[in-house]
């Protein structure tokens, strides 16, 4: 037996990748076995270091048409999937495969019908995309035979899907940022930054009322994209401000990111994030409020100018609420915990 992740494949930096490699690292380490799944043979994320376990998929012209074939001939039968790199050729029946809830409605029967399957589910905005507005299409992996449970990564995520669908096996884990990287830095420059991933255009709105009103003055702004963990880390280091335009967020590492580093945080929570934008120590916006924004990034920006030293605190208590909460360990034992509870039931019901 071992746990299969199946893994998107991106050169820039998503969060969610980082996550599936941080599983399979907790998984090995604690003598479970499991591999990260890609589809392109040598390929391997490269925008943080890793030596994570990776497996490939054999899609060759000849296991596709084999596969269809089966599906065809014996409508009942496992379809395992062919792999290179690991100890077994394919993945099985007696095996799992985790499946990102990017693949939408027909996940489950799509990828290895058979294998039994847990669905990750790092954005739980994105659980519906693909599906019909005919109410008698009922077609979701989340009610599937396959399917033994879900992982979801946030408190937001959890309440979306369980009340979507009440019986569902749902486990919560907690994500976790690496304090050595993103540390906790007191001494800021006056710059303001933020990720140009999302809603470009309510930054390039917010950040334009605030110079034309002279706001920004004395200000360094400092968008980024794409760019490696170790110069994001610097550059949140150095700012005194994150704004946060992420919407809509499974959880919302960058501004926890921020946070981690000493960055007041002004913005959007995106959902996922509303468990760590704490009042006492940044300033949410409701989502799409520009004007809301821009008036509270002067404001903060006001305050910085005239009590430094209360500003240093809040950066400071955002710190230590994101190390507390979101440490290495918590989310190794959550993650264990999750996969232990799926084993066990998998286990009773014939599988792993």
């Amino acid at each position: 037996m071992a746990i299969y992740y199946l893994c998107p494949e991106h050169r820039h930096p998503v969060g969610g990748v980082r996550v599936i490699y941080r599983h399979v690292d907790i998984l090995n380490a604690h003598g479970i076995p499991a591999y990260v799944v890609h589809r392109t043979p040598g390929f391997r994320t490269d925008w943080f270091d890793n030596d994570t376990a990776i497996v490939y998929w054999r899609e060759t012209r000849v296991e596709r048409l084999l596969a269809r074939l089966r599906r065809r001939l014996f409508p009942e039968a496992v379809i395992e999937l062919p792999i290179r790199g690991g100890r077994a050729a394919r993945i099985g029946a007696g095996d799992i495969l985790v499946v990102p809830e990017i693949y939408g409605p027909d996940l489950a029967a799509a990828q290895g019908r058979g294998i039994p399957k847990v669905v990750l589910n790092q954005n739980c905005y994105l659980t519906f995309n693909g599906y019909s507005l005919d109410p008698e299409r009922r077609i979701t992996p989340y009610q599937h035979p396959d399917v033994l449970a879900t992982l979801v990564n946030s408190e937001d995520g959890e309440d979306y899907l369980r009340h979507a669908f009440p019986a569902l096996a749902l486990h919560r884990f907690r994500l976790s940022i690496d304090p050595e990287r993103f540390a906790y830095r007191g001494e800021k420059r006056r710059q303001l930054c933020f990720s140009c991933i999302k809603n470009r255009a309510d930054a390039m709105q917010v950040i334009n009322i605030l110079k034309f009103r002279d706001a920004l003055r004395g200000f360094e702004v400092v968008p980024f994209i794409n760019r490696p963990q170790h110069e994001v880390a610097r550059i949140y280091q150095d700012s005194a401000l994150f704004l946060s335009f992420g919407y809509p967020e499974g959880f919302g590492l960058p501004a926890a990111e921020a946070m981690a580093c000493g960055c007041v945080v002004v913005g959007f929570h995106g959902g996922g994030g509303r468990e760590f934008f704490r009042p006492e120590f940044s300033y949410p916006i409701e989502q799409g409020d520009i004007l809301g924004f821009a008036r509270t990034v002067e404001r903060v920006i006001e305050g910085l100018d005239r009590d430094p030293e209360t500003f240093a605190a809040k950066g400071r208590a955002a710190s230590e609420f994101i190390h507390a909460h979101y440490a290495p360990e918590r989310e190794g034992a959550e993650v264990l915990g999750a996969w232990r509870a799926i084993l066990e039931h998998a286990g009773q019901v014939g599988g792993a």
